[in-house]
């Protein structure tokens, strides 16, 4: 019984060192990567990863991270600068559940466990570009946005794009990190009636 508890609390150290210490999410970093760095920096420090420029639905240049074939970030420049070498880090998108903020939150959780860190879920929204769709919650970090998947997390009222409720399975697909948010301009409530584009 005694091994047992040890080995057990060795896993937990193990898990929680993982999440903290590998690959933590905080303000304006993921891991090594950091906001502000240029993309032959990032190339140095996610040496072994393959790094690929794309661009999303907006048409915004993108460097998208593999590592061991898993899809763990896009790591979004300055548009204006576009994919050069001495562009610098924008805004990082992570899939990688190995990556967890201090208090555990990391993609592939269950909305419900989030609840437990940042409060009551606020509402499901989703937006025109890819049908992205973000959780609020009561303590969302200002540094942090919760996309939950593309319209497929929550209980949607017929012709409306936000609701209080997600489904049971709903969970974080990505974690958008940048610098922290203040003053946002309020979001207009007639956006909610607004049909999605599909």
């Amino acid at each position: 019984m005694f091994r047992f508890r040890l080995w057990w609390i060795g896993l937990a150290a193990c898990a929680a060192s993982a999440q903290t210490g590998g690959c933590l999410i905080q303000q304006d970093s993921v891991g090594p990567v950091h906001n502000g760095m240029t993309v032959a920096q990032v190339r140095q420090a996610l040496h072994g990863s393959i790094l690929k420029p794309s661009e999303d639905a907006d048409r915004l240049p993108i460097l998208t991270v593999t590592r061991d074939g898993l899809h763990t970030m896009d790591l979004y420049v300055d548009a204006e600068e576009g994919m050069k070498e001495r562009s610098k880090i924008e805004l990082i998108r992570v899939f990688d559940g190995g990556c967890a903020t201090r208090d555990g939150v990391h993609p592939g959780m269950p909305l419900a466990e989030v609840a437990k860190h940042y409060g009551r879920l606020k509402r499901l929204r989703v937006t025109d570009t890819e049908s992205r769709e973000y959780a609020e919650f009561e303590r969302t970090p200002e540094w942090l946005e919760i996309q939950a998947g593309n319209g497929q997390g929550g209980v949607y009222p017929p012709g409306k794009r936000c609701t209080p409720t997600a489904s049971p399975s709903a969970h974080i697909a990505s974690l958008w990190v940048s610098h922290p948010v203040k003053n946002k301009i309020p979001e207009d409530a007639s956006t909610c009636n607004v049909p999605v584009k599909r």
